[in-house]
């Protein structure tokens, strides 16, 4: 993957290239960033500079056998980690790697949700465990094939459990000669350990234009129509591209939650068992990464209730009639509340919470909110 093919984030590639050039490379690098803003192709096309041997400037050719190699995933000396479900078939990345990479060359911005989704993980929570960090010493261990450097990329490091974090601390630190670790991470919640050991680089979130200008390129988007989708989708590409397909889980994501925001404010216990627990999707039979990603879009959906009217706000027109209706129920102050009862949630269903039980504690809350804010209308 070259740089050029990687959307926007030039003032990091240029860094990267300087690096290159300088030979200032550290063996032990984080990238740090929100979903959606491209860390993981950033860090492949890095990777792919650094081994070009027709290298410009400020890109790899694309064409050489080492670049070859690396925009197909196939070189000896670049590997992979990342979250698995694990079990007795699968403890470790390589025994799922073709899955892996298939998937991300199909979408090079996938999330940790796409990901679960191609393993059919259902609840099980996606972890890098001990079996992991055995496998990653042993492949640092041994002697590059192309003579050149060894790379491990972690993807979601964040998923590490503390054992396997711990067993690769000391190579994290005294790595083999020409040995690079790039770990990417979308939150800081990684041991201290680890952190101290890492040269940490920020990959913001892309702009609206950035964005925009990748959905007319990639997706054939007429100007106005990928500047609407965009600035909706807060610097998110794999989320623009949801927003312009609207995809099935989309249109569950947004009726779920226009049901659920119905019964709260009404209080419906019948309707409000039925939402949670009926085998035809209820919200508590999708699986924890699918929860998660409808409490999401639920805190993206409140945010856009309580910026309407006072801000321009990009919304779905399948969404919008409801929104105008819903907000004013929602003030400020109780928009808020019920914002950080979904964050709460959020990590929560991350923490392994029973799915119904929380589910129905948060709509309770929710409620209480909402029929407080009623009342002070109302007084």
């Amino acid at each position: 993957m070259q740089f050029s093919k990687v959307i926007g984030q030039q003032h990091i590639k240029d860094s990267m290239a300087e690096a290159v050039a300088n030979g200032r490379i550290s063996h032990a690098q984080l990238f740090l960033g929100p979903e959606g803003n491209g860390s993981l192709p950033l860090a492949i096309a890095y990777i792919q500079y650094l081994f070009c041997k027709n290298r410009t400037n400020n890109d790899s050719c694309g064409t050489c056998p080492q670049c070859q190699k690396i925009t197909k995933l196939n070189h000896p000396d670049l590997h992979f980690v990342f979250p698995l479900a694990l079990s007795k078939e699968v403890e470790k990345s390589s025994d799922v790697f073709p899955k892996w990479k298939d998937a991300f060359l199909k979408n090079n911005y996938m999330t940790l949700t796409d990901w679960m989704n191609v393993l059919d993980a259902e609840n099980k929570q996606p972890v890098i465990g001990v079996g992991e960090s055995k496998d990653i010493l042993h492949q640092l261990s041994m002697t590059s094939y192309e003579g050149s450097y060894k790379v491990m990329i972690v993807w979601m490091a964040e998923k590490l459990n503390l054992v396997a974090a711990n067993k690769i601390l000391k190579i994290l630190e005294e790595p083999p000669d020409k040995t690079i670790f790039i770990l990417i991470t979308e939150s800081t919640q990684l041991p201290v350990t680890i952190l101290s050991r890492t040269q940490i680089t920020k990959i913001p979130r892309l702009t609206e234009q950035e964005i925009a200008n990748a959905l007319v390129a990639r997706n054939a988007q007429s100007p106005e129509t990928a500047l609407s989708v965009a600035r909706s989708a807060e610097g998110n590409f794999h989320y623009a591209q949801e927003l312009l397909t609207e995809n099935e889980d989309a249109q569950y994501f947004a009726k779920k939650f226009q049901e659920w925001m119905r019964i709260c404010l009404k209080l419906d216990g019948d309707k409000l068992s039925e939402w949670i627990g009926s085998t035809d999707g209820g919200i508590s039979t999708i699986g924890r990464e699918k929860q998660k990603q409808f409490l999401a879009y639920s805190i993206q959906t409140i945010r856009q209730s309580l910026l309407l009217d006072k801000f321009a706000v990009n919304i779905n027109a399948s969404d919008e009639d409801f929104l105008r209706k819903f907000s004013p129920y929602v003030p400020f102050d109780s928009g808020t509340a019920i914002f950080e009862e979904l964050n709460r949630a959020y990590h929560s269903i991350e923490r392994n919470a029973h799915p119904k039980i929380l589910f129905t504690s948060v709509s309770l809350r929710i409620h209480d909110v909402l029929a407080a804010a009623r009342k002070a209308v109302t007084a």
